[in-house]
């Protein structure tokens, strides 16, 4: 059987790729969400009747978009408020999840959405969460997001837009760094900016998001569920179809 009849037929099998979004108040979670399925409508969250819970946000209600619910999404808040239970929560959940014998009720990945800030990047809790072992095998992506931001943070009134733009993407590079040395760290990181402006090249970014995503998986039959029902990507379905 070939690579691309591998790919439909694992689409086929399994009914969505679940992943767990964690980030800070204002990361813009939603937004990336939106752009990730390529839609401008609102997710559904449900029990587990299958109700509609629109507008209530658990850590244990998956939520999707109709446009792609082969995506399923769990949705915590940051650590920021240097709230321990939370911390405990999304542990317990990644270890739940871990246990989960049905492949469906298996935890795929974790993006960890940052809103960079020039200071104070990390926050004690972030750092406990990538100090301490996590169950099962999900990978945890970094998500810098808001990088527009982050340049008018560090903005010299000397330089150019360019050498502004540069000298943001080294200050990042910086602040960043602790974070991939700690005990168990993102397995990769991506940058994004302007998601919530319709001109901006946004597709492209997301792209980058699923590439680092998927070749952080070390499964490839998950490479291939990921990637073939990222809708908006054709060109990265045929890159894993042929891998």
């Amino acid at each position: 059987m070939s690579d691309i009849a591998t790919a439909s037929r694992l689409r086929y099998k399994y009914t969505h790729f679940r992943i767990l979004v964690i980030g800070r108040a204002n990361a813009g979670k939603t937004t990336l969400l939106k752009r990730v399925c390529n839609t401008t409508e609102e997710p559904c969250i449900y029990d587990d009747q299958g109700k509609n819970l629109r507008g209530i946000h658990d850590i244990n209600r998956p939520f999707s978009f109709a446009s792609n619910p082969k995506f399923i999404f769990h949705d915590s808040p940051g650590f920021e408020a240097g709230d321990e239970a939370q911390l405990k929560t999304v542990q317990e959940f990644i270890k739940k999840r871990a246990n989960a014998t049905e492949v469906d009720d298996q935890l795929h990945a974790i993006w960890f959405c940052f809103t960079p800030d020039v200071s104070r990047f990390l926050f004690n809790l972030e750092m406990d969460f990538f100090n301490q072992e996590r169950a099962g095998r999900a990978p945890v992506i970094a998500v810098f997001t808001k990088f527009d931001d982050f340049i008018n943070q560090v903005f010299d009134i000397d330089l150019d837009d360019d050498e502004n733009r540069t000298a943001a993407k080294r200050k990042l590079a910086e602040l960043q760094a602790p974070l991939f040395k700690y005990k168990f760290p993102p397995r990769a990181g991506v940058c994004l900016e302007d998601m919530h402006l319709n001109d901006c090249a946004h597709q492209e970014q997301v792209k980058k998001l699923i590439e680092q995503t998927a070749g952080s998986l070390n499964n490839l039959a998950l490479e291939l569920l990921f990637v073939s029902i990222q809708q908006n990507n054709l060109e990265l379905c045929m890159k894993y179809a042929v891998k």
